[in-house]
């Protein structure tokens, strides 16, 4: 009976070691490549956003500089007053002798709609006055000589006011002509008793004015094209 409950116990025993083989079993970690191994932190690779270089746009609407068209005479670039005419006319107080100006240089210049004469002074004694109308020939005063010039119409400008130069005044050279088409040629004479004439020989008879501007004085004469 004794060795009964023996062999009973020796397999209760040998029971409980069999089962104590059969534990459970850890499934073997599997690591992707690149992975971090075990016990090593896993710091994930910062996503970069491409970068786009801003650059400025070319402006449509470039900047252009603002350049005044030249002209011949900066000085005389007004529209002036008064109204154009081709029969004659004259200054208020033609034929006014008192004043002492002496003519020093003369001009052409080219505008829109009309060319422009301008004959300068010197001096600053009374005030010019003037009359103006087209003539047959360009006639000087005094001597009765017609002078030698280009035109077909000549538009003849007696000036009062000025007197005769003291010295040799040389040869009254005018600058110029090659911007104007209608006038064709300027002749300026020196004073003669108190008066001095100058003609612009110009293509065919057109409309004209005369004005007296100031600082410096000058005699202007636009004629229309």
């Amino acid at each position: 009976m004794k060795r009964i409950v023996v062999a009973i116990a020796v397999s209760v025993v040998l029971a409980a070691c069999g089962s104590d083989t059969d534990g459970p079993t850890t499934a073997p970690q599997t690591t992707t490549e690149g992975s971090a191994g075990p016990g090593e932190e896993t710091t994930e690779p910062a996503s970069e956003e491409p970068t786009t270089e801003d650059t400025a746009a070319p402006s449509d609407d470039p900047t252009t500089e603002s350049t005044d068209e030249p002209t011949s005479d900066p000085t005389d670039t007004g529209e002036g007053s008064g109204d154009f005419t081709t029969g004659p006319s004259q200054s208020a107080d033609f034929p006014d002798l008192v004043g002492a100006y002496l003519p020093e240089t003369a001009r052409v210049g080219g505008h829109d709609t009309y060319e422009r004469v301008v004959v300068e002074y010197s001096g600053n004694e009374g005030t010019l006055n003037w009359s103006a109308s087209y003539e047959d020939a360009p006639i000087q005063d005094g001597s009765g000589f017609e002078v030698d010039m280009g035109g077909e119409e000549f538009l003849t400008i007696w000036v009062s006011g000025v007197t005769y130069p003291t010295g040799d005044p040389g040869e009254f050279e005018i600058s110029g002509l090659n911007q104007a088409t209608a006038i064709q040629d300027v002749h300026v004479d020196m004073p003669f008793e108190g008066m001095h004439t100058f003609f612009i020989g110009v293509d065919e008879k057109r409309p004209y004015r005369v004005q007296v501007l100031n600082d410096p004085m000058r005699i202007v004469v636009d004629v229309q094209k």
